[in-house]
């Protein structure tokens, strides 16, 4: 479902994925689905999993998106609905302990450093101007 978590309860964000509107999907920044935990109540993700029949069921994101999986997931399980919860780590902290790196940590390096640039050439071209550069991410500032 587009939306994240908040879009799964949802019916008419969800979406069906193809070879024909994933296959390029790998050159664009973000994601075709959004980015949301959006905190909707756990019991009605679970209703709405099970009134789709999903039986598996996979998030990809930092430690909160993890945590919300798993507290779906006892929902799940409290309404008698087996499904299979997959979690997939990403994050740009890469506080991942048992990772060298997550994915997602290289190319948020990359276009930091492409957005640094850039202010720095904006801030030192005109005079009395400066370059601010906001990153995503929850601990994520050492990165520039």
């Amino acid at each position: 479902s587009k939306g994240g978590f908040k879009g799964s309860v949802k019916p008419s964000t969800w979406l069906t994925l193809t070879p024909e509107n994933v296959k390029d999907i790998h050159m664009l920044g973000g994601t075709i689905l959004v980015s949301d935990r959006g905190h909707p109540p756990n019991d009605e993700v679970a209703a709405s999993l099970k009134s789709k029949g999903i039986r598996q069921y996979f998030v990809i994101g930092g430690d909160g998106t993890h945590r919300g999986a798993y507290s779906i997931y006892e929902a799940m399980a409290k309404i008698d609905w087996e499904c299979a919860v997959v979690g997939v780590p990403k994050t740009i902290d890469n506080d991942i302990p048992i990772l060298d790196r997550s994915f997602g940590y290289k190319t948020s390096c990359t276009e930091a450093v492409k957005a640094i640039n850039s202010a720095h050439t904006e801030a030192t071209s005109n005079t009395n101007c400066i370059g601010l550069v906001k990153l995503m991410g929850r601990h994520c500032g050492w990165i520039a």
